[in-house]
């Protein structure tokens, strides 16, 4: 039979399992939505595409100018690419123990109308679908250990 200080090693093992389990969730979230969103946003000069951001526990300000700047979506792939290198790092910075949220946000002027459907490339509220997209890998996240 254990005794209470093997229990509250065991139980202490478990916490620090949740807690990796817990931040890999949101990462895995985070990326998911992230890829979702950059890939469903309709692309023409890149410039909606590369705003694709992400911050921890703030949105990030400001627009930036297309990452590979096209025309007629020719440089579609090429800001994907480019935007979701640029979520990683903040997206990979994510610690449970200090940061709260994970902001993925897009501050081009136009990306309201692309989400409302102003694009045959997209369909009306690619950005809440790529949530949806994202939020199905915490169906398949494992919080507590086995």
């Amino acid at each position: 039979m254990g005794s209470l200080d093997d229990f509250a090693k065991r139980m202490s093992r478990i916490a620090v399992a949740v807690e990796a389990n817990a931040e890999r969730a949101v990462q895995d979230v985070s990326r998911e939505v992230a890829r979702a969103a950059i890939k469903a946003t309709p692309v023409d000069t890149g410039l909606a595409r590369s705003n694709w951001q992400t911050g921890l526990d703030a949105a990030p300000l400001g627009v930036l100018p297309a990452r590979i700047p096209g025309v007629k979506g020719s440089t579609g792939d090429a800001n994907s690419a480019a935007a979701m290198s640029a979520c990683e790092p903040a997206i990979e910075d994510f610690d449970v123990t200090k940061n709260r949220e994970v902001h993925i946000t897009n501050n081009a002027p136009h990306i309201g109308a692309l989400n409302d459907g102003h694009s045959k490339q997209a369909p009306a509220d690619f950005a809440r679908l790529a949530v949806l997209a994202g939020l199905g890998n915490i169906r398949r996240s494992r919080i507590l250990p086995d």
